[in-house]
């Protein structure tokens, strides 16, 4: 991931860019290599004569000539042991004013670019010898703790722990959960599973309580058992959570659970889609669509991604004629003479809707006796476009916005005064050094 140009050398961060390496001997700097082409987790470490290299950022005390690989991201000179992540993520020690000014120092200066991600890294205290959990991917043990991205499980069993889903950090063993390192307040009963929309935050689910997590933040635990709706939907931007009082969403923006109304709904509710359910008396659907707004000194900028609750119609009649590749494309449902097509593919440019009204027969023929065949979004794309295929709008119900929190706005909105402090502030430092000088 290093690479070297114009006599420096610099690495990627995701979400960031490339950073270039502080101090550096370009001379004696490589990269570290475990041997195990499998093994991911020492693509973002390097080194020189003089330090070892966590991404852009130099780990203290850490002796090169007697570095040792562990694996899982753990190294050790003999005295002291890092872990180094091999994923980035946001750099919680730069404060989000502070990543502003520096953003906005930038925009005018080109000096410095922000460090608003880093691959993190941790200092482990333990002098016993670590060595690598094979089957748990950023773990190590010492034969009595467990360590997970370099921070310790509380009263783990190593025997069996393991992921509760492979492309998440919760973890659990027999009887504890966990968020990363974080012992979460509630007890493995062995219906755990992460939900999540198609491409969306996800969250963990206790199917026996009701419980609800987001990362380590636990919702209201009183207002549980909680019902998931919109698992794998993509005509939404945020899951939705009913109990008895309520219909409630996560801001991702505030962090934090809110809730969106009443609960609308009689019965027991039951997905249809991932995109369109019941209750026990009528149907609805999803639908989001973004909200813009132009700033002058920013072009158009995302203002807030709004998702809906509408109702379709009573239950009563409504029977599904044919899945569409499984179910993966979409699926097409009846009432009475009149054809419709639930979709799965997801938001687009030209699909907008989780339901149409199938109006031409030739095309209704063609998706029944080509249903297994239909391999992407091309075909139902064009039918849509050409007005074979009818958006369905109904009442709107329930309305989920979330506005968007982005240093851009912020600069957009208020980067003349900001520039107008910053010059104040260098006038001020320049007429304080001149000062020193003269005396």
């Amino acid at each position: 991931q290093f690479i070297k140009y114009q006599g420096k050398i610099s690495v990627p961060v995701p979400s960031g860019g490339r950073y270039f390496l502080e101090n550096v001997d370009i001379s004696s700097f490589r990269e570290v290599d475990s041997g195990d082409v499998s093994d991911r987790s020492t693509l973002v470490v390097g080194m020189d004569k003089n330090h070892v290299y966590c991404g852009n950022i130099s780990l203290p005390d850490l002796n090169p000539d007697k570095l040792e690989i562990i694996g899982n991201g753990y190294y050790t000179d003999g005295t002291n042991t890092y872990f180094c992540s091999p994923n980035p993520e946001r750099n919680e020690k730069l404060p989000g004013i502070m990543e502003f000014l520096q953003s906005l120092v930038y925009s005018y200066s080109k000096t410095k670019r922000p460090q608003s991600y880093i691959y993190p890294y941790t200092k482990i205290e333990n002098e016993k010898k670590l060595q690598a959990v094979k089957d748990l991917y950023l773990a190590a043990t010492d034969g009595e703790k467990v360590y997970y991205k370099g921070k310790v499980l509380e009263n783990a069993d190593l025997k069996t722990l393991k992921s509760v889903d492979m492309y998440t950090e919760y973890l659990a063993d027999k009887e504890n959960v966990y968020y990363k390192s974080k012992l979460l307040p509630i007890k493995n009963n062995g219906r755990l599973k992460v939900v999540s929309l198609e491409q969306g935050e996800k969250f963990l689910y206790d199917e026996i309580n009701g419980y609800v997590f987001k990362e380590d933040y636990f919702f209201d635990r009183e207002k549980s058992p909680y019902k998931v709706l919109g698992n794998k939907g993509n005509h939404m931007y945020n899951m939705i959570f009913v109990n008895n009082e309520g219909i409630y969403y996560y801001d991702n923006q505030e962090k934090k659970l809110k809730r969106a109304g009443d609960n609308i709904f009689i019965g027991n509710i039951e997905e249809l889609s991932p995109n369109v359910f019941t209750d026990d008396k009528n149907i609805y659907y999803f639908h989001a669509y973004d909200v813009w707004k132009r700033y002058k000194n920013a072009g158009d900028v995302l203002f807030s991604q709004n998702t809906e609750i509408c109702y379709l119609d009573k239950k009563d009649g409504w029977e599904k004629v044919k899945d569409i590749r499984g179910g993966i494309i979409g699926g097409i449902w009846k009432k009475g003479n009149r054809y419709y097509y639930f979709d799965n593919l997801g938001m687009s440019q030209l699909i907008n809707n989780a339901i149409y009204e199938i109006t031409d027969k030739k095309i209704l023929e063609y998706l029944l006796l080509n249903a297994d065949e239909i391999g992407s979004s091309d075909s139902i794309g064009e039918f849509i476009e050409n007005g074979k295929l009818i958006a369905i709008n109904g009442e709107k119900k329930v309305e989920i916005v979330v506005k968007y929190k982005s240093a851009v706005i912020t600069m957009a909105k208020y980067s003349k005064i900001f520039l107008a402090i910053i010059v104040i502030i260098s006038v001020i430092i320049k007429i304080i050094r001149g000062l020193r000088k003269w005396k």
